[in-house]
C-alpha cells in the first residue's frame, strides 16, 4: 500500500512540474499610492450590492469590474452589535498587482452600541485595472 501511495504522490508530483502548473509571483515593492473613493451605500451599484448581500454574513474579499471602474469590496460577516468601522490600512499598485489591507475597528468604550447583528462593509471605487488585487 505504501509503494502504490508512493507512485501516486510522484505521478501527481510529475504531471505538475512538466504541465507548467507554477505559482504566479507577486512583487508587492509599491510604486504608487491609489485615488479612491469610499462609497456611501447610496452610491454602490446594483451588482456590487448583489456580490456584498451574497457574501455578508462571512469574511470576504472581492472585487467587482465594469468598463470604467475597479471596486474592491471588503466584509467581516456578522459583527454582534453597531458602531464597528473598517479602516483601510494600505492600498497601493506594484509593478503586477494592487495591494490592500484593512482592519476592522471595533466600538470604541464610551460609545453607545445597539445589540444587534451588523455586517460592516467598505466599497472602494477606482479607476479601471485589470491587475489583480491582493488581499493583505
Amino acid at each position: 500500500m505504501k509503494g502504490f501511495l508512493f507512485s501516486v504522490l510522484c505521478l501527481v508530483f510529475s504531471v505538475c512540474l512538466f504541465s507548467g502548473c507554477e505559482v504566479e509571483q507577486y512583487d508587492d515593492t509599491k510604486v504608487a499610492d491609489l485615488d479612491f473613493t469610499l462609497l456611501a451605500q447610496e452610491d454602490i451599484p446594483e451588482q456590487v450590492m448583489n456580490v456584498i448581500n451574497e457574501s455578508k454574513t462571512e469574511n470576504f474579499r472581492k472585487t467587482y469590474t465594469d468598463k470604467d471602474y475597479l471596486y474592491i469590496i471588503i466584509g467581516y460577516g456578522a459583527q454582534p452589535t453597531t458602531n464597528y468601522s473598517i479602516v483601510i490600512e494600505d492600498l497601493y499598485e506594484a509593478p503586477n498587482a494592487i495591494f490592500v489591507s484593512s482592519m476592522l475597528k471595533g466600538p470604541s468604550k464610551h460609545e453607545e452600541v445597539v445589540e444587534k447583528e451588523t455586517y460592516p462593509y467598505v466599497v472602494l471605487k477606482l479607476n479601471y485595472s485589470d491587475k489583480t488585487v491582493i488581499f493583505k
